[in-house]
């Protein structure tokens, strides 16, 4: 009885151990925070509505004079003089913030989601987003680098893809500790790319 009992015991304490470490990576390397499909909050939903966006052609040569500078986080970017810029409370598991940059009147825009990330691990690539996030079906995917090489500026390398499931445009990195998703309709993604090229971190 008493062996039998120890034995139980001792089942028990390893299999505790394997999944606190198995808790524990899943919580350092996973990718699966996505706020793409939230469209609750008023000022998202605006932007992946049906309504007519501005055409490309004026995308491309918009003049980008704003700037929108995230002192915490140590990054800026530039944007359309006639957008404007929202931050959005924390997501519902207390962490991370989303930042919405648009043009109400056209509904126009794109999204920063920011969220901290504290695995070694900075790379994004399409194995691991299908480890991650297997429903996401990744298309068009393509390195790209973000922050500049002017000035001494830090870059960091980031992953570029259109999301079959949600039909938007996703660009997605994790630099200094926190993960980015940037996110925009498909018929915004010329000026999403402009605005990504001015983009600093300081």
């Amino acid at each position: 009885m008493l062996s039998t009992l120890l034995v139980i015991v001792i089942f028990a304490a390893l299999a505790a151990a394997v999944w606190y470490f198995a808790d524990s990576s899943k919580k350092r390397s996973d990718l699966s925070v996505d706020l793409r499909s939230d469209l609750s909050n008023p000022e998202l939903s605006k932007i992946y509505s049906n309504a007519d966006t501005i055409p490309e052609p004026e995308q491309k040569k918009l003049d980008l004079p704003k700037t929108f500078r995230h002192e915490s986080a140590g990054f800026s970017f530039s944007y359309p003089d006639s957008f404007s810029v929202s931050r959005l409370s924390a997501s519902a598991e207390g962490a991370g913030e989303t930042i919405v940059v648009q043009d109400s009147k056209r509904q126009a825009g794109f999204q920063i989601h920011l969220e901290p990330y504290d695995d070694p691990d900075t790379d994004i690539t399409v194995e691991r987003l299908g480890r991650d996030i297997p429903e996401m079906v990744v298309k068009e995917p393509q390195e790209v680098l973000i922050g500049g090489a002017s000035s001494g500026n830090q870059i960091s390398t980031g992953l570029a893809w259109v999301a079959e499931d949600t039909g938007t445009r996703e660009i997605w990195f994790i630099f200094r500790g926190t993960l980015y998703q940037l996110t925009s309709p498909l018929s915004n993604d010329t000026l999403l790319q402009r605005v990504l090229t001015t983009w600093r971190f300081e």
